[in-house]
């Protein structure tokens, strides 16, 4: 009897092992938010948490739990462009490339100086910026089909970029400029003057561009945002912000494309894009004094606002979710400096 128990038990178990390697227990990652964990600095524990909007199941390090293992040093965007969608991972020099439904790892590209975020342009090419401290720093050119950089455009510390009637826009910290690439020839053909470090730009729904300037550094002159027709490249619209020491950045839009979200004095801040005048007050405040605002996202699907808490860098940290009134949600421990989402 003893030894039937145990036959019996050993096929059970075998049963279930064979049912879990044909569908994960964390099933289709299709209906899911992303929390980009940046992780500690040096450290290589960067890392993504997956949110199922239909169940709200969280599944902690999921790109470790797909692929065996983890992604490296400092988890810095993520975005999905053709049928794939790329990691980048700023300190270790790559960009993932993996199933954008399961998170499976299919190829990386590597050798990169110190990528930020990625701008797919067409089927087979993307350009990535990056960040080279205290060194010249360019704009790479990648090749989708070979995964390889196939040119350089030195550009300086670039940032976030969109792309608008062939021309992308890309915002370079430490100066004043907009730079405007001619994705066909690869060529920068323009410069758009701004304020002080762009540190993030959206594309609205009529295609126009939105660039958030902050003085970061040197608090030699006010913040404003921008708004740069996306056809001629001119600036249509300036809005200052009342004081120096405003520091508005993280710059975000929601789903339909009309109304931008960004981070200012740990709270949320949102307009429309039709509105003359900045807000007088905040979208949103964190539900603490002890938090941290550090990175912002507009769920395109539900319009959740998703805001990470950073804590201390040091510790894991929290995701605020926001309603689309403005009233938390909830509260979520995810993982080291959650500064980045991404909605699938």
């Amino acid at each position: 009897k003893l030894l039937g128990i145990v036959v019996l038990f050993c096929l059970i178990i075998a049963s279930c092992k064979d049912d879990d390697s044909n569908e994960p227990i964390w099933g289709s990652l299709d209906n899911h938010a992303f929390i980009l964990n940046e992780g500690n600095f040096g450290s290589g524990n960067g890392s993504v948490t997956a949110i199922s909007r239909e169940t709200g199941l969280v599944w902690a390090e999921i790109f470790s739990l797909v692929n065996q293992f983890r992604l490296g040093d400092i988890v810095q965007s993520m975005t999905k462009h053709n049928n794939n969608t790329y990691i980048v991972v700023n300190n270790s020099g790559k960009i993932e490339v993996v199933e954008p439904n399961t998170l499976e790892s299919i190829g990386t590209i590597s050798g990169l100086a110190s990528p930020r975020y990625f701008l797919g342009i067409d089927a087979d090419k993307a350009y990535v910026t990056n960040f080279v401290f205290n060194g010249e720093t360019s704009l790479d050119v990648i090749d989708l089909n070979s995964n390889t950089v196939t040119k350089s455009i030195t550009t300086g510390w670039g940032e976030q970029m969109v792309l608008a009637n062939g021309k992308a826009y890309v915002g370079i910290m430490q100066t004043n400029q907009v730079l405007v690439i001619d994705t066909a020839m690869d060529e920068v053909v323009d410069t758009v003057f701004v304020g002080m470090n762009p540190n993030s730009m959206q594309k609205d729904i009529n295609g126009n561009i939105w660039v958030m300037c902050s003085d970061t550094y040197q608090n030699a002159e006010l913040p404003a945002l921008y708004k740069i027709n996306g056809v001629t490249s001119e600036i249509e619209a300036t809005m200052t912000f009342l004081s120096v020491s405003s520091l508005p950045q993280k710059l975000a839009i929601d789903g339909t494309g009309d109304t931008l979200y960004w981070l200012d004095a740990n709270s949320v801040w949102s307009i429309d894009i039709t509105s003359p005048v900045l807000p007088s007050l905040p979208f949103a405040e964190a539900p603490d004094p002890e938090v941290l605002m550090y990175g912002l996202g507009v769920d395109p699907v539900n319009g959740d606002i998703y805001v990470g808490d950073a804590v201390d860098y040091t510790q894991k940290g929290n995701l605020i979710r926001y309603n689309s009134d403005g009233t938390v949600r909830d509260v979520v421990p995810v993982d080291v400096a959650p500064g980045g989402f991404y909605f699938n």
